[in-house]
């Protein structure tokens, strides 16, 4: 009686969590379904109004297009980044055309590939969500927290139109979700896919591997007992794993901790000998029109980051608030050394770029003119926000560890800092990873959040649409976007 009452039990339990499964994967599917939908709709509109190539789209299309045609021999030198992009959409495109036996190569249908895509990036918002915070967060939450990252408005904008900033995040966060399921060797492969769509993502997986690094030695040198008591410190875990890896007995034990170690870590630094090799061959990082693309030292452009995460993360920050004042008042002479440098990259290294200053389809241009340059003390004004910006982006990373962190710190000042150009796609994958970090616990942050993000979407769709211009010495149709 009692071991059928047992079997009985695990039977019901069984039953239990396949239905919750159920359930699930049908919200996600709904979920999913309603968003495609949303795309298809908004890019049916945007595909009326905007047939043809807009902007960097006529560098890109007839790219693609011969790639379609099977001419991978051709090549536009004023395109700088790889054809990772454009092999992504002959893949999907080619088969079908043979099945319809008719060319599905033209600016619509290329279009649809960031509308794939952007599908594909909610599935991984929902899987990094689930497995990042585990049993931290309800379903309903962790939907509504991925929702919002796939309608963060800039990136939302870029998926209507065949640019590369939609494949560079798939790829980075693929690989990254990769690398959370133990599966290092296809994060590298996934690497390289990020790679092949823009050249700058090697510094993300620069970080994926620094991160399995110290996963890595934290596994291997430390017990749980010593990382429970230390998870919040690295400070405290580096001299614990340095006694334990010297006083290993005997000496073939060490060679076997290094040998697993090397194991886990060589998927990645095949991709970084292999980038290595691009760069020699290449004779530098940018494919083509480098004239236009000449690395300099730009450093507020990470003051720039810190910006656009304090103002597209704000729902999320009003709780660091009182703990940020707290920790100006506490912490004040090292408050005055960040503003200082701060204050002298700001006055000595802000650089702007003459295409900032020249095209004025872009918010950056209108932000630039009324904000940084409306008056001589403007950019100097945004500091506080910059700082905040800091600190909350500190606190969120640092919630993994405290290598990580700054590890991520360091990839977004290699990122962004070359750049003299100031656009707001260069931040979307730094932005992603610190978003990403955060719990989704609060419901009224939730909300709010998808709130604000949604009005920002219907008022950019709605310029774009709705208020095109002209130049004075061009016929083409200009219209606003980020």
């Amino acid at each position: 009686m009692a071991k059928y009452k047992a079997a009985n039990s695990r039977s019901k339990s069984s039953y239990s969590i396949e239905n919750e499964s159920l359930v699930n994967y049908s919200l996600y599917l709904g979920a999913v379904s309603v968003y495609l939908g949303t795309l298809l709709i908004v890019s049916n509109v945007i595909n009326e109004i905007q047939p043809l190539p807009y902007l960097d789209e006529i560098y890109h299309i007839p790219q693609a297009q011969e790639y379609c045609r099977g001419n991978f021999s051709h090549w536009d030198h004023r395109i700088t980044t790889l054809p990772g992009l454009y092999l992504i959409s002959v893949g999907i495109i080619t088969p079908l055309s043979n099945l319809v036996e008719y060319s599905l190569c033209e600016v619509s249908h290329l279009r649809l590939t960031n509308i794939c895509l952007s599908v594909f990036n909610f599935l991984l918002y929902i899987w990094l969500t689930n497995n990042i915070h585990k049993s931290k967060c309800s379903k309903w939450k962790t939907l509504l927290s991925a929702l919002n990252l796939a309608i963060f408005p800039p990136l939302f904008f870029f998926a209507f139109l065949y640019y590369t900033d939609v494949a560079a995040a798939s790829m980075v966060l693929l690989m990254y979700s990769f690398h959370i399921s133990g599966k290092n060797n296809l994060a590298a492969v996934a690497g390289i896919g990020a790679v092949l769509v823009r050249q700058t993502n090697i510094v993300w997986t620069v970080l994926v591997a620094i991160k399995c690094l110290d996963e890595s030695l934290q596994s291997l040198l430390l017990t749980p007992s010593d990382y429970k008591a230390n998870v919040l410190s690295t400070w405290r875990q580096v001299p614990l794993m340095a006694k334990k890896f010297f006083k290993l007995t005997p000496m073939n034990r060490k060679f076997v901790l290094l040998f697993q170690l090397l194991s886990r870590l060589v998927p990645y630094i095949s991709v970084g000998a292999l980038f290595l090799a691009f760069v020699v061959i290449n004779n530098g990082l940018v494919v083509g029109d480098r004239a236009a693309h000449q690395a300099s030292i730009n450093t507020p452009q990470l003051l720039y980051l810190f910006g656009v995460v304090a103002a597209f993360g704000a729902p999320h920050w009003l709780a660091f608030i009182k703990p940020f004042m707290k920790s100006c008042l506490r912490s004040w002479r090292l408050l005055l050394v960040i503003s200082a440098v701060a204050f002298v990259m700001i006055r000595y290294n802000t650089l702007v770029h003459p295409y900032l200053l020249a095209d004025n389809r872009h918010y950056t241009f209108y932000i630039w003119k009324r904000v940084f340059e409306y008056h001589p003390a403007g950019r100097f004004l945004m500091m506080p926000i910059y700082l905040f910006g800091a600190y909350v982006t500190y606190r969120t990373m640092v919630k993994t560890s405290f290598l990580y962190s700054c590890s991520f710190l360091m990839c977004s000042f290699l990122v962004l800092v070359p750049q003299r150009l100031l656009e707001i796609r260069y931040f979307f994958i730094p932005f992603l990873l610190i978003r990403l970090n955060v719990a989704p616990r609060s419901w009224s942050t939730l909300v709010l959040e998808s709130i604000m993000f949604m009005i920002l979407n219907a008022a950019t769709l709605y310029l774009f649409v709705s208020r095109p211009f002209y130049w004075s010495d061009s016929p083409l149709v200009q219209r606003f976007m980020w």
